[in-house]
């Protein structure tokens, strides 16, 4: 669909900010060498007092993390195929996606968490004018996680219910387990924040892709412009994180095993509850600008309406 020269610049420009900024998080990242304008550097820097650092980090009467997210895309693009595309389309139709989760931490065995995903397509009639709503789907997500701090290595399993309430009978359910991997690479490249954050994650259907794998590699980086040496109003408190996320399908859009997508992705966040003075005990409030474009590799002859996408869309998120 978007296959174009406008998308082939776009892609040039997302590569050419996650190379770049790539750069520069590798030097940002790395330590200051032990010398004595390091030393002098570091001395300069006062040392938080204990009551502001109590403060920065409230103690939970629990230990129960709470989050909301609220997002305005202008596709519903998953696995590199797009959810939200039909003939005859006039314009974006936004999709409105909202996200509430909720993570207990046990402490030694873990955390346990939950989490349930709406996607709301406004044009959902127009697609298909045998729909009774616009509601199209809807995750429900059950994991248990674990960090194994010495190593820097992150474990995650667990299974996804995926509801589609436009479709009927067996389509309109399946179900898919995951097991995730993360790495704190910082203890790989001896920097104080990790660089590239790497992540693998495997992902199972067993209903109704039957036997269906999605298989995805990512990594990025978050680069807080205050860090790095930013001074003005509103953008010293801005992160921008580029990343990018490989998908491999094996029998999950095809018969045999090909690459599926590369999703290249760039977001810029804001804190929001720092901005209007909002107590931490109270939680956190961001808001985050993000643009994507997923490239098709090698299966869009083999799936129809499987092509190269780009969108974007605001999110706005609440965390306690």
């Amino acid at each position: 669909m978007r296959t174009n020269e406008k998308g082939i610049l776009v892609k040039g420009a997302i590569v050419t900010a996650v190379v770049t900024l790539a750069a520069l998080g590798a030097r940002a990242a790395k330590p200051v060498p032990p010398t004595w304008l390091g030393a002098m550097a570091a001395a300069e820097q006062e040392a938080p007092d204990a009551d502001e650092a109590a403060e920065a980090a409230p103690s939970k009467p629990i230990p129960l993390d709470i989050g909301v997210e609220y997002t305005l895309v202008s596709d519903y693009v998953w696995r590199g195929m797009n959810f939200s595309e039909y003939a005859g389309e006039r314009g974006e139709r936004c999709n409105n996606q909202m996200n509430v989760s909720a993570s207990y931490d046990t402490g030694t065995c873990g955390s346990i968490n939950a989490s349930i995903w709406f996607e709301w397509f406004s044009g959902q009639k127009a697609m298909d004018p045998a729909s009774d709503g616009y509601l199209q789907e809807v995750d429900y997500t059950l994991s248990w996680s674990y960090d194994i701090e010495p190593c820097g290595l992150g474990v995650e399993a667990g299974v996804i219910f995926y509801h589609f309430p436009q479709s009927e009978g067996d389509a309109a359910n399946t179900l898919e387990w995951f097991v995730g991997l993360s790495f704190d690479d910082s203890k790989l490249f001896g920097t104080e924040e990790p660089v590239l954050n790497p992540t693998v994650t495997y992902y199972y259907d067993v209903d109704l892709v039957k036997g269906g794998q999605w298989l995805e590699f990512g990594i990025s980086h978050d680069f807080a412009l205050a860090d790095l040496g930013c001074d003005v109003p509103i953008v010293k408190d801005l992160t921008i994180t580029p990343s990018a996320t490989l998908g491999l399908s094996h029998r999950y859009w095809t018969e045999s095993t090909k690459l599926g997508n590369l999703l290249l992705g760039l977001s810029a966040s804001y804190d929001l509850g720092k901005a209007i003075g909002m107590d931490p005990k109270c939680g956190s409030l961001s808001l985050t600008g993000f643009l994507n474009y997923s490239q098709a590799l090698g299966i869009e002859d083999d799936v129809p309406g499987y092509n190269d996408e780009f969108f974007g869309g605001v999110t706005i998120g609440y965390g306690w």
